[in-house]
């Protein structure tokens, strides 16, 4: 079957998730919440306010909205309903509050994924413990990127092209884009500090205290650093 045919059968078997083709060559699973028929709205909806109660938090926020059950959550839920398949390093997320959208090269992989998700997510008893694992897992790997990005490590992976001149307790120390590259690929072990060696998971470990990007530079980053806690360290090695 052509393409357009697929994506035609598919979009009507599976209501009311649907695929789009683009000009580019990928393909978009799409959910938009705003226009969720009201048939499909209640028993997915409830599995997001479950999640709410098993906190001991209310359903509805001030504004009356409901305080799971956004595109990030339901991309949460997605990701865990198929946590360990290989086919998921295949396909991005482009989620915003009023919507879900996963994009990928591969149709059939979208086609799997969709057909598989819509049967999960209209099975309450089985979407609700997806819901409440999906989220908690999306949160606590939040709360570890907001930690690595408090760190040299973090500051590093994030500006790979950028020239540092950072201030560590042991000394100030410049790295340029060659040696992010080999301190965070692991080719350099260690890190010359002012006529000293330190092994470079010290220094990449260490946590930002200050950081300014050159006025007449943007690509220069000035930081100001301080020796890493022991499980900090443990965690960035």
């Amino acid at each position: 079957m052509e393409t357009t045919g697929r994506i035609t059968a598919f979009n009507n078997a599976n209501e009311p998730f649907y695929i789009v083709e683009h000009s580019d060559g990928k393909f978009s699973l799409c959910l938009p919440l705003d226009m969720l028929p009201d048939e499909y709205y209640p028993y997915c909806q409830e599995a997001f306010d479950a999640y709410a109660e098993e906190i001991g938090a209310s359903k509805l926020q001030l504004s009356g909205s409901h305080r799971f059950g956004d595109g990030y959550d339901w991309q949460a839920a997605f990701t865990q309903a198929f946590a360990g398949d290989p086919n998921m390093e295949k396909i991005s997320f482009d989620c915003e509050t009023s919507g879900f959208f996963c994009i990928s090269h591969d149709l059939a992989i979208l086609e799997q994924y969709g057909a598989a998700f819509r049967g999960i997510c209209t099975d309450t008893a089985r979407f609700i413990p997806i819901v409440s694992q999906g989220i908690q897992r999306m949160e606590q790997l939040m709360k570890e990127q907001e930690r690595l990005m408090k760190t040299v490590r973090g500051q590093l992976m994030e500006n790979p092209n950028a020239i540092f001149h950072i201030m560590t307790p042991y000394g100030n120390v410049s790295l340029h884009p060659m040696d992010t590259k080999a301190l965070l690929d692991g080719t350099r072990s260690t890190i010359d500090i002012e006529g000293t060696h330190y092994a470079a998971f010290e220094l990449l470990a260490q946590e930002v205290t200050a950081s300014q990007t050159d006025l007449f530079n943007s690509n220069c980053i000035r930081m100001k650093t301080e020796e890493a806690s022991l499980d900090m360290i443990e965690q960035t090695m």
